[in-house]
């Protein structure tokens, strides 16, 4: 049932994820056609909030669609195992319905993300998480879309180790590695050959852990808000 391919593992520098090119985020069906479809439309809107389905023998829920904004198109997609916890999460953020992410979890913990952070249809993102603390280990991203990872991220406690390859030999670079702290001060860069005197630099600001579970809907806009004074009507 399962329409998600795995991604090969990098292994000392940036091997192609996917050997034929930049995979597309693939969307995992949670449909009718599955089993029985129970829907939730709370407010009487004609448009459903959330969409079960359900396995016909067992009664098992199989997956749900969720519309967390309410205007009628899915934003998010969840799927489970036969002990009922969380395998897969899917969400759509634009207005297009396409799948911008999904997560994979094992015994209900998150473990990997996939990830579209341009709009490409594509994934350019690949999460690890440890299972046991739900901390971000490990980022690796495909910064130009040849498919091929080129910056590796690496979480040690407070320490973030960023690692890049600007030459395109698919190995993370020497002289364009650095680690910071958790302030995004840069506290170690391994040198280059013949480059004795070079400094720590500059450090990027260290990047968010990125949260796990899916946005929530924007709040509701207030007509009846008084406007602020002087302000045009």
């Amino acid at each position: 049932m399962c329409a998600c391919s795995s991604n090969a593992e990098t292994k000392n520098g940036g091997e192609a994820q996917n050997p034929d090119g930049p995979k597309a985020l693939e969307h995992e069906k949670c449909d009718a056609s599955m089993g029985r479809v129970q829907i939730l439309d709370a407010d009487h809107d004609g448009k459903a909030e959330l969409t079960q389905v359900f396995d016909k023998t067992t009664g098992r829920e199989l997956c749900r669609v969720a519309d967390l904004n309410h205007d009628g198109k899915p934003d998010m997609y969840e799927y489970y195992n036969a002990d009922g916890s969380l395998r897969r999460r899917e969400g759509a953020y634009d207005s297009t319905d396409a799948v911008s992410e999904i997560q994979i979890y094992e015994g209900g913990k998150l473990v990997k993300r996939e990830r579209d952070t341009t709009g490409q249809r594509k994934v350019d993102t690949w999460d690890t998480y440890d299972p046991a603390s739900g901390k971000l280990i490990k980022r690796e991203r495909d910064n130009n879309g040849d498919g091929k990872v080129d910056q590796w991220w690496t979480w040690d406690g407070d320490k973030i180790t960023i690692a890049v390859d600007k030459n395109g030999d698919g190995q993370p670079d020497p002289d364009q590695t650095i680690t910071v702290d958790s302030s995004g001060q840069a506290i170690a860069k391994p040198q280059s050959h013949g480059d004795a005197d070079a400094g720590a630099g500059p450090a990027p600001p260290p990047p968010v852990n990125p949260p796990v579970i899916m946005p929530n809907a924007p709040a509701p806009i207030d007509k009846h808000a008084k406007k602020k004074p002087g302000a045009k009507k």
